[in-house]
């Protein structure tokens, strides 16, 4: 990062570069074969442990209400698989 960006600049570089840091880390240990539930359950914990360190409890909960407002309803990878195939053959 260069001294020329703003902080929200600098924080976006860093988000961004957590979240590739996540995916290779993800990609890494399902290659090892572990179940992608239990991965992303373990990595869940982890970081809302350290968001409760770092910001307490009640800010924590808060953030994790507006992320969960954000994504209700959003279909999974699966459904959308299902809702977008052809059917096959005739009725």
């Amino acid at each position: 990062m260069t001294d020329d960006l703003t902080d929200e600049e600098k924080r976006q570089q860093a988000a961004e570069q957590a979240a590739m840091a996540l995916r290779d880390l993800l990609d890494d240990l399902t290659a090892r074969g572990l179940p992608l539930d239990a991965i992303m359950a373990g990595v869940h914990a982890e970081i809302i442990s350290i968001m409760v360190c770092v910001w307490g409890g009640p800010a924590t909960i808060a953030r994790m209400v507006n992320a969960a407002d954000r994504i209700d309803g959003l279909p999974s990878a699966q459904q959308v698989r299902l809702m977008a195939a052809q059917p096959a053959g005739r009725a």
